[in-house]
């Protein structure tokens, strides 16, 4: 399906809420197969968040908006639709293993599946819808993303929370089965509601950002359903969102536009679900070193240096080469290398004051010196990724080098079930236990045919006070 856009034509949110709204929902195998597993990933990592304390503290603020039919996770009574979605937003984020999207440069399945969840526990959706809805909001991810971006996140804002939330709103429209003005409208009135800035990266709101974009876009829908209006230019108008929000050097949606449903971006890139339990700035360079690790067997007191360099954001996001606490030391690639020396991989347990603050972890800070490209140096593009390079020299002398464009879980390096089992088990059983763990892997094994998504809610609040 190809749709042009020109300087005379309507408004780009006719064009997307005539293809929300009517799009067949028929999707190929291969992206059905990957949205189950974004969804399973994403839940097990708002498992593993429920219990941090950022989570607990919108919980207790949100708690007190009224009950309704939508499940938190780690909670037995079910609370309204935003408040649920902006609870488990906030959970599926805050510890930093949740998927990547690059069209976007979001982390979509954080924002798309709470808000999913909670309007399906709502109106009692079935796998089938939730799985269609999904990949609505995520081809509105990316081609909001292409318009927009590098220049946006350059800019400093935080795409997951405003991408997100307008992209989201037109698969919450999609679930609602809205007609073609009320979606315009939903993601009209979500862009009255992006907001979030990477300043927050290394503190508790980073997270919430995430959380508060599901929900908003369940709320935009919501009021769109209800017959709430808003400009159906606002993306385009000259003081509307690209011209605010576009940054230094946005690309305009034409070419996105054009891209739109071809290929579908589920196919051509997949998302990026995170193997390290930290910042995605940082997972190609991490995965540079184990590559390396790996062939040349060499241990942390070997090495005299390592130069990594990252792209321009890149870089901004990893901001803190000393990190004071757990929530900077995931924005910190110094931290980040650190463990990958010490230990071979990153995990939640490393974000904690106490591991943050261990001596043979610091003492080992100083080796990594990181450099940037420029912003005027990489592609407008975001579907153009550049590679991140690790130099490493060793103490004898030698020199090594390793490149990557693309970090282990994407559709270039996948990860295989047995990874994926691992993952549902650090993150669910310590939360969980084996029992409650076993019932939802089970139920996630094919989310598509699930009749009532509320088949996976209910395992998530039994037992809960």
């Amino acid at each position: 399906m190809t749709i042009s856009l020109k300087s005379s034509d309507l408004p780009l949110l006719n064009h997307l809420g005539s293809w929300v709204a009517e799009r067949s929902n028929q999707w190929p195998e291969a992206v059905i197969e990957r949205v189950e597993h974004a969804f399973a990933d994403t839940m097990v990592c708002i498992v593993a968040g429920s219990v941090d304390p950022v989570t607990l503290k919108v919980r207790t603020a949100a708690k007190s908006w009224g009950n309704g039919q939508a499940t938190v996770v780690g909670l037995h009574d079910q609370l309204n639709a935003p408040a649920a979605a902006m609870i488990n937003g906030t959970a599926a984020h805050v510890l930093e293993i949740d998927d990547n999207f690059y069209p976007a440069l979001t982390h979509a399945s954080a924002v798309i599946v709470p808000a999913l969840l909670a309007l399906g526990d709502e109106i009692g959706a079935s796998g089938e819808d939730i799985i269609d809805a999904y990949s609505v909001g995520l081809e509105l991810h990316a081609l909001l993303g292409r318009g927009v971006n590098r220049s946006h996140y350059f800019a400093g804002w935080h795409p997951t929370a405003t991408i997100g939330c307008i992209g989201t709103a037109g698969a919450c429209a999609r679930l609602l089965k809205l007609g073609v003005e009320e979606t315009i409208a939903a993601m009209s009135i979500a862009t009255s509601m992006a907001s979030g800035n990477k300043a927050q990266f290394g503190t508790e709101a980073k997270s919430f950002q995430c959380g508060m974009s599901a929900s908003n876009a369940v709320t935009a829908a919501r009021l769109a359903q209800a017959g709430l209006q808003g400009n159906p230019d606002v993306l385009e108008d000259p003081q509307g969102f690209l011209p605010l929000y576009g940054g230094p050097d946005p690309r305009g949606w034409a070419e996105p536009l054009r891209k739109l449903d071809n290929p579908l971006a589920m196919l051509e890139f997949g998302v990026a679900p995170k193997r390290h339990a930290c910042c995605g700035s940082a997972h190609n360079s991490l995965d540079c070193i184990l590559d390396l690790q790996s062939q040349y067997g060499f241990a942390p007191e070997d090495i005299a240096a390592i130069n990594v360099l990252v792209g321009s954001s890149n870089k901004k996001n990893l901001r803190y080469d000393d990190p004071q606490d757990e929530f900077q030391a995931r924005f910190s690639l110094h931290y980040n290398v650190a463990l990958i020396l010490l230990q071979g991989k990153v995990t939640l347990q490393d974000f904690t004051p106490q591991a943050v603050a261990r001596p043979e972890v610091r003492a080992l800070l100083s080796l990594t010196t990181m450099r940037a490209r420029t912003f005027e140096e990489e592609p407008k593009d975001p579907d153009i990724r550049p590679p991140h390079v690790v130099t490493i020299t060793l103490k004898d002398g030698r020199t090594l080098e390793q490149s990557r464009a693309f970090a282990k879980g994407l559709i270039q390096d996948p990860f295989t079930q047995a990874e994926r089992d691992q993952k549902v088990e650090d993150c669910c059983l310590p939360v969980l236990g084996k029992t409650r763990t076993a019932d939802l892997l089970a139920a996630m094994k094919s989310i598509s045919a699930t009749s009532n998504i509320r088949a996976i809610t209910d395992i998530l609040r039994s037992g809960m006070q």
